[in-house]
């Protein structure tokens, strides 16, 4: 049965990708049962799932083409590691056995924040499987990841899952995990203490992973970027692996110098998408699980209409459902969804790419038929740019479908959206118009009044 495997796996790496064979068919393993039961091992549950929805078909068709027969193997899960009897305690609540670095200076990582516990949707697919392939140390990708995201969508847990997981494998891995504002606090810290040359050496010789969370903290503050960016290139040097974490992507940050912009930019930059509605159903599936409860059909589906870009209200939710219907001995219903979605979300109504565009083109004098025309003329193009930034900011809709309604595609929105976001931070006249015209869009009975021909 080796001998099949062997030659299913060598065949499926002539049809695979290098990257997505190191990434989903090497870990699997084959594990024969006394009984002579065949099966292969597949590290967690999203791992299984994924090789069983993608390639377990093809491994399949190859596992007969060698001599063996469909039926005869299946998808498991591998054991879990056995534990100590001082280990049988609620792993959940206890920290990970990290390894303290030579200077005294500890990582600290959620636990919770795991790839398995990582909710994959069409939104954030590529920013997980680029974090995956960096913890398993695939060098095809490059030593660095820059996860960029609104607040809420997943950055910081896709980091945490990137560090327990390098743990996991390897424990003796030295990772450094703090945010953007606790290293700069460190290096006033040492400069005040005169132990430069002990902060220098945490960063750049007794680090194998370094972990940056809120890279736009760093705006302005030109010292701290002059000793990331010197951190950066001793860390290069020798292919430790870096990952950041923000909200803006570097060249949007403010008072960022271009030295640090091209280094946080060196490898690979991947952005995470709002969630749809099948993943925020996931999302809340899994939560619920989580609390051991079974979340109505009817019940997540009024959740997952209502929150639709921040993954830890979703979260919050499921947590309020829980705590009222235990407290109160309330059953888990519309009703109680009800309640707690008032005190998590605006009661107001979604606003949609029609009412942006309605609003902008009230406000510039232009027609919609112009917003989606060919038309390059400032008078255009420059309302064209803000309506797309504002369909981007105020609607769940994709980039796909606010490029179709401005007759424009996914790459144009991004740039546009970009493009304002960069005279936002840089003028503060379109600054003051971006603030208007965001207020009409979230009280839209006061919009005609207030400038109607």
């Amino acid at each position: 049965m080796e001998d099949i495997w062997r030659r299913t796996k060598d065949d499926l790496q002539d049809i695979i990708s290098s990257n997505c064979f190191k990434m989903w068919i090497d870990p699997i393993e084959l594990v024969i049962s006394r009984e002579g039961k065949i099966s292969l091992a597949c590290p967690n549950r999203f791992f299984l799932n994924w090789v069983r929805e993608n390639y377990f078909p093809e491994i399949k068709r190859n596992w007969e083409r060698h001599g063996g027969t469909a039926e005869e193997i299946h998808l498991r899960l591998a054991a879990a590691p056995r534990r100590s009897p001082q280990d049988k305690e609620d792993s959940s609540q206890l920290p990970l056995p990290l390894p303290p670095q030579e200077n005294g200076h500890m990582c600290r990582l959620n636990r919770r924040f795991t790839f398995d516990q990582f909710v994959v949707g069409s939104g954030n697919s590529f920013a997980f499987s680029a974090s995956l392939a960096l913890a398993n140390g695939d060098s095809g990708l490059g030593s660095s990841l820059y996860l960029l995201a609104d607040t809420g969508l997943g950055k910081s847990h896709l980091s945490h899952a990137i560090g327990n997981h390098i743990l996991t494998h390897n424990s003796g891995t030295r990772v450094c995990y703090l945010t953007a504002e606790e290293f700069t606090n460190e290096m006033v810290g040492a400069i005040k203490q005169r132990r430069m040359e002990g902060f220098k050496e945490r960063y750049r010789n007794n680090c194998d992973v370094l972990l940056l969370e809120e890279i736009q903290f760093l705006s302005g503050k030109e010292k701290t970027q002059a000793e990331l960016a010197y951190t950066l290139d001793a860390l290069s040097r020798v292919n430790k692996r870096v990952i950041f974490t923000g909200t803006q992507f570097p060249r949007d940050i403010p008072k960022l110098k271009s030295k640090l912009q091209s280094r946080l930019t060196a490898g690979m930059v991947t952005h995470i998408e709002p969630p749809d509605f099948q993943t925020r159903l996931k999302i809340l599936e899994k939560k619920a699980d989580n609390e051991g409860i079974l979340l109505p059909s009817d019940v997540a589906e009024i959740l997952a209409t209502h929150i639709t870009r921040d993954v830890r209200q979703l979260e919050s939710c499921v947590i309020g459902i829980v705590a009222k219907s235990s407290l109160l001995e309330k059953p888990i219903d519309l009703r109680l969804a009800h309640e707690v979605l008032e005190t998590v979300c605006d009661s107001r109504e979604a606003i949609n790419i029609e009412q942006v565009q309605q609003v902008v083109c009230q406000y510039f004098k232009v027609s919609v038929e112009a917003l989606k025309s060919n038309s390059r003329k400032k008078g255009v193009v420059y309302p064209r740019n803000l309506g797309m930034y504002f369909c981007r900011k105020y609607t769940d809709e994709t980039l796909e479908c606010i490029g179709r309604a401005f007759n424009r595609s996914h790459a144009t929105v991004i740039h546009a959206v970009d493009n304002i976001s960069r005279q936002i931070q840089q003028k503060s006249g379109v600054r003051s118009q971006v603030e208007f015209l965001g207020q009409q869009l979230e009280n839209p009975s006061s919009s005609t009044s207030r400038y109607a021909t």
